[in-house]
């Protein structure tokens, strides 16, 4: 379009006006010259099929735009299949697939500006209540497939919508797909949705790998399997900052944090010397019933390890208390022997420097601190441990076969084992139940998550391509450990997928505008369904260049003439060709998307339209992949075979071939079959019904063809005519 031009294509249909003034100036030129020079019908016909050609023409013309207008209002779900999916990723390995659209241009931003100018038009689309229809309508005869490539997704995606407008259900796409790829695939779901849960596991069913998916749900104890969130590590601070960065802060002190950092990294030493794998349970212990249980074991493991020498006699010792304090409580029992330990380590390592522990120094020194300031100190990690370890979740977060902790289900998983085995982990948070415990649990496998992604980077990963982590709800587990993940994950192959339903929801939870900030600047790609938050809105917008629209500006006045002119006043009326820079989308236009609709910001500036499909329930699993071209094949072969009289007796014949003897038999077998007659190619095949012309706009549309046919024949009995009258005449 040039800059001084400008054409509305929401402008009356004067296509159809220009048909019917060519078909009615054909109507005249015809009786013209049969009335004024004798001519016959088919010749007047032929001089004047020029007005009938440009009448057919236009017809056509006005047609496309009327298919255009009802597009505006047209809604369309899209239910896809397994193998159908399956069939796309082949074509785009280096991709996934996020539906059906179009590249949203420039004149596409300005035909919405123009129909919102036409209000009448605009009503009356809105007037359906279906949302915005209009802003999947106007490209909806160049929809297409479309993809994220992988660099794109690379860089994180950001997944903003509000309840209801598709994130489950694009969630739910992209995770099949992850799973079809044969990627680790963990979704963090807060709410626990039972259908994507059940598609994830129909996935790994379909795909042959049942036994490489694992469920997690505090709500399903029976089913769970658990998880050791401290099962993967390098080092002991690793635990010790897993579980003191969910410690809840004011975020201004955090001296009783790292007090419970030094105190949590003295625990789990005293564990680890005590041969067992760390647990929250552990750490319960030591909180409930103190540090002399952990203290004596601990030197002990020391002493068996290190000092063998001194190790039976320490064992030796300690046994002795027991059995000569058998009367006192066992709490007292404990405490003789940490002290008796105590005493045994400090004169080890008084007679030798070189055997002092730092951690097993630290460990005493927790022992012989003053307990009434310990519990002042450790406040906030006493009932953080507490919920972690209440009810079920004794048993599906520290699981333990030697003391016999472990789930009905028996089976446990570690994060780390999921991703190194390129399995599925789904872990629903159920907080709708109880929203304080199931986001101290999300957050305590991000932080597991992000030690993972510490170790893949340091020392390489698995080998995958991606390791895809799907977060909804993010904002229910929205922490600094997500945000070392978002910054760090890369680097260690995690493609990391957040939805939330506002960007203000990132604030409110972490309480840090500059929190939320860093969550949102680490999503290279967004992802925006209907959002009716005005803020998110203009966020959203803000992110997208301004571009110039046109529009017309019209003038008009009037005004009282000069007494000496003979007029008593004066009328003036103008129109210029007007721009000015808008939104590439306008704000509210994100709130006026229809259910499972979308925009798509790529991170090259690449923006796209599109819309969801909607995977088919798992069902029956068991079923085989469909090719579609022999299933056309064997329709074809099967309609002829029901129609014509015969049927081939040769069983090497081409239609013979193609189907089954056991699936097909007839009493008509053995006699040959009469080729199909050709089909002619129906104009109206590839519409929708809806979208189809009516019965006259149908005959109109083929006006041209018609023309073609009966043109000939009238022509040889025109001809015939004449050598009629020229054989009078002689």
């Amino acid at each position: 379009m040039s800059i001084n031009s400008y054409e509305s294509d929401f402008r009356p249909n004067y296509e159809l006006m220009l048909a019917g003034v060519w078909l009615i100036g054909g109507a005249a030129a015809v009786v013209s010259l049969i009335y004024w020079t004798r001519m016959t019908l088919v010749s007047a016909l032929e001089m004047s099929f020029f007005f009938f050609a440009i009448s057919s023409y236009q017809v056509v013309q006005a047609l496309r735009r009327n298919r255009r207008m009802a597009l505006l209002s047209k809604q369309e779900r899209t239910f896809l299949s397994m193998d159908d999916l399956r069939a796309r990723l082949v074509g785009e390995s280096q991709g996934l697939f996020l539906g059906m659209g179009f590249d949203w241009t420039l004149a596409r931003a300005q035909k919405v500006a123009d129909l919102m100018a036409d209000t009448t038009r605009y009503d009356l689309i809105r007037s359906a209540g279906r949302g915005a229809t209009y802003l999947h309508g106007i490209g909806y005869e160049e929809e297409r497939d479309l993809y994220m490539d992988d660099g794109s997704s690379k860089g994180h995606v950001l997944i903003v919508g509000t309840t209801g407008a598709g994130k489950t259900r694009l969630f739910d796409l992209l995770v099949t797909q992850t799973v079809l790829r044969g990627e680790p695939t963990i979704i963090i779901d807060p709410k626990g949705d039972q259908e994507l849960r059940n598609n994830c596991e129909a996935a790994y069913q379909r795909a042959g790998r049942a036994d490489a998916f694992a469920f997690f749900h505090p709500a399903f104890l029976q089913e769970s399997a658990a998880i050791n969130p401290l099962g993967n590590f390098q080092r002991i601070s690793e635990l010790a900052t897993r579980i003191a960065s969910i410690i809840p802060t004011d975020g201004k002190d955090n001296v009783f944090q790292s007090y419970s950092q030094n105190a949590l990294m003295s625990i789990f030493f005293a564990v680890l010397m005590g041969g067992t794998t760390p647990t929250l349970m552990d750490i319960q212990r030591a909180l409930s019933h103190g540090f002399a249980p952990i203290t004596h074991r601990a030197i002990l493991g020391w002493a068996r390890k290190y000092q063998r020498a001194q190790a039976f006699r320490l064992e030796n010792g300690l046994e002795e208390i027991g059995s000569k304090n058998a009367a006192l409580r066992f709490s007292q029992i404990e405490e003789r022997r940490a002290s008796y330990a105590v005493e045994f380590y400090r004169r080890l390592i008084a007679d030798d420097a070189t055997a002092e522990v730092a951690e097993m120094t630290g460990l005493v020194s927790l022992f012989e601190h003053d307990r009434e300031h310990f519990s002042k100190m450790i406040a906030s990690l006493v009932p953080l441990i507490g919920q972690l370890c209440s009810g079920p979740l004794q048993y599906l977060l520290s699981p333990s076969r030697e003391e016999g902790r472990l789930p009905p289900s028996g089976k446990v998983v570690t994060l780390d084992q999921v991703i190194q085995n390129g399995g599925g982990l789904y872990i629903g948070l159920d907080t709708l139940s109880d929203e304080i415990v199931g986001s101290r649990i999300g957050q305590l496998m991000l932080a597991d998550l992000a030690a993972i992604a510490g170790k893949n980077y340091n020392f390489g990963g698995t080998g995958a391509q991606f390791i895809n982590i799907f977060v909804d709800e993010a904002s229910e587990v929205a922490s600094a450990k997500l945000i070392q993940l978002l910054n760090k994950g890369r680097g260690g192959n995690f493609r990391i997928f957040v939805a939330t339903q506002t960007l203000a929801d990132f604030e409110a939870r972490t309480g840090s505008k500059a929190m939320a900030e860093m969550i949102e600047g680490n999503m290279n790609t967004v992802i925006m369904l209907r959002t009716l938050a005005a803020d998110t809105q203009e966020s959203l917008s803000s992110r997208l260049p301004e571009v110039p629209i046109r529009y017309i500006m019209k003038t008009a006045s009037t005004s009282l003439a000069d007494d000496s002119l003979d007029t008593g006043y004066a009328v003036s009326h103008g129109e210029r060709l007007m721009h000015e820079m808008r939104p590439f989308i306008a704000p509210q236009t994100f709130g006026d998307l229809s259910d499972l609709e979308f925009f798509a910001r790529l991170p090259r500036g690449e923006l796209l339209k599109g819309r969801l499909p909607i995977l088919d329930p798992p069902g029956d699993i068991t079923h085989l992949p469909v090719q579609t071209e022999s299933v056309s094949t064997a329709l074809r072969q099967l309609d002829v075979l029901i129609n014509a009289p015969d049927l081939p007796a040769d069983p090497d014949h081409e239609l013979s071939a193609g189907i089954s003897q056991t699936s097909l038999k007839s009493p008509l077998a053995g006699r040959p079959v009469a080729d199909p007659p050709p089909v002619a190619p129906d104009m109206m095949a590839d519409r929708d019904p809806e979208d189809r012309p009516g019965p006259l706009g149908q005959l109109l549309m083929l006006l041209p063809p018609i023309w073609i046919k009966i043109l000939p024949a009238l022509r040889e009995e025109d001809m015939r005519g004449r050598r009629e009258r020229a054989n009078e005449r002689s």
